[in-house]
């Protein structure tokens, strides 16, 4: 069982009761995960752990200093919390340090659920099963990972704060490559709830995608429509909100800095179609109702139909600046459409399917171009119709670019990209889409 609110409460305050300094903070975190992992059609690890790590930063003055502890006597609290003050003696001074938070209101959000927190090793072994008896009768080669978990995040401060909350997730994840190794296929999903993670549908996903994307040819870089599937189009609105910074557009460094001075909040930046907002208590996502600061997390609109509605302000610039803070969410989400698949499919005369994107990097601040590859299933379409699998190719395009020439969605999901956004950790909802005008610069050998 993890621990309860009661015995988070009781460390956390056995902890501040040692500290001497002006402010101090703890962070409790910690739980139960357990996983199966397997490669070349063999499970090769499962396991389970259970453990709590417990952050102690005091604040001296601007300086602050941190020590993490997982032992929980009063004796190795106490060595945490004189370690964590002597740091702070010796560190720098920061200007932009300030003061910790005091008591919060947080909303009731359930981002714990039992069938996950239950989930047993039968049902895991069950879930890594369906993957392998698939692959082994598509003659695919598959390895991934199913992993289950029950997690607790308790923050509290010197100054009375206490935020606790409990999670669970559930996470699938499977690559499929044929034997010659020529063709890859990839599906990832995360959930809170056990009941919403279907392995036999997603093993079946990334199976056939494998199967189909065997012997691809190349074809020539340029501009193509794409549709974009829910893996890939989380990475490109991710890459437009992470961008979303204050701080960054007040002092001219942004896409969202406005010429003269300014920022764009208030200006149409993307199409009138595009809707992204953060929100703690949305069903789909649902996360803890506070940032690791202690912050009360709240809807945020960052878009309304193509319009820049808030930028991203920390409490340093916010207090300078002279706004509200806006604590760091725990899932965005993108608004879809009413298309299915198949009708973004049978929109392009001659475009691109594209699976996922990978090894994604910024390019140019000011007009958020960067640059990635596409993986695990690239496909060619030809007059409405999935014609043929093409190789890889290296894409360079700006979110904005991009949201800007969008065509049409299907309704949305929750969605991992192939960078790892949209886990447990950070969730995202989005929908696939089709993209006018996607660049793509050159080929690539990688499957």
């Amino acid at each position: 069982m993890i621990w309860t609110r009661e015995q988070a409460k009781a460390l956390t305050d056995r902890a501040l009761s040692f500290s001497k300094a002006e402010e101090t903070q703890v962070t409790l975190t910690g739980g139960d995960r357990a996983n199966v992992r397997f490669a070349r059609n063999s499970v090769t690890t499962a396991g389970a752990s259970s453990g709590y790590s417990l952050a102690v930063s005091a604040k001296i003055g601007q300086r602050v200093g941190t020590v993490t502890a997982s032992e929980f006597s009063d004796a190795s609290l106490q060595r945490a919390v004189r370690n964590a003050e002597e740091i702070a003696r010796l560190s720098p001074e920061n200007p932009e340090a300030m003061p910790l938070v005091g008591p919060q209101t947080y909303a009731t959000i359930q981002t714990y659920f039992e069938d996950a927190a239950g989930a047993s090793p039968e049902w895991r072994a069950g879930a890594v099963r369906a993957a392998l008896d698939a692959a082994k009768e598509k003659n695919v080669d598959a390895a991934g990972f199913v992993e289950t978990s029950a997690q607790v995040q308790a923050v509290a401060t010197s100054k009375g704060q206490f935020g606790y909350g409990r999670f669970t997730a559930a996470d699938y994840n499977l690559t499929a490559r044929t034997t010659d190794g020529t063709g890859s296929g990839w599906a990832s999903k995360s959930y809170n709830e056990l009941r919403l993670l279907d392995p036999r549908a997603l093993a079946s996903a990334a199976i056939d995608k494998a199967a189909r994307s065997h012997s691809p040819v190349a074809i020539e870089p340029g501009k193509y429509t794409v549709v974009l599937e829910p893996a890939a189009m989380a990475d490109i609105i991710a890459n437009l909100a992470f961008a979303a910074d204050a701080r960054q557009a007040d002092e001219g460094r942004s896409f969202f800095s406005k010429k003269g001075g300014g920022t764009r909040i208030g200006e149409a930046v993307v199409n009138e179609k595009v809707t992204i907002f953060s929100d703690p208590a949305h069903p789909m996502a649902p996360v803890l109702p506070f940032d690791g600061e202690g912050l009360p997390l709240q809807r945020i609109d960052w878009v309304s139909k193509g319009v820049l509605k808030n930028l991203s302000y920390s409490r340093y610039w916010a207090q300078k600046q002279g706004k509200t803070a806006t604590p760091q969410p725990g899932n965005l989400v993108m608004e879809g459409g009413k298309s299915t698949m198949d009708e973004l499919i049978a929109g392009v005369e001659r475009g691109v399917l594209v699976t996922r994107f990978w090894y994604i990097r910024s390019l140019d601040p000011q007009t958020l171009l960067v640059t990635g590859l596409t993986r695990d299933g690239l496909f060619l379409i030809e007059k409405g119709k999935v014609s043929r699998p093409v190789k890889n190719m290296r894409w360079n395009e700006s979110p904005v670019f991009a949201l800007n020439n969008l065509d049409a969605m299907t309704a949305s999901e929750r969605a991992v990209s192939g960078e790892g956004v949209g886990g447990a950790g950070f969730s995202i909802v989005c929908p696939a889409a089709r993209i006018r005008e996607f660049t793509f610069a050159s080929g690539s050998d990688a499957v």
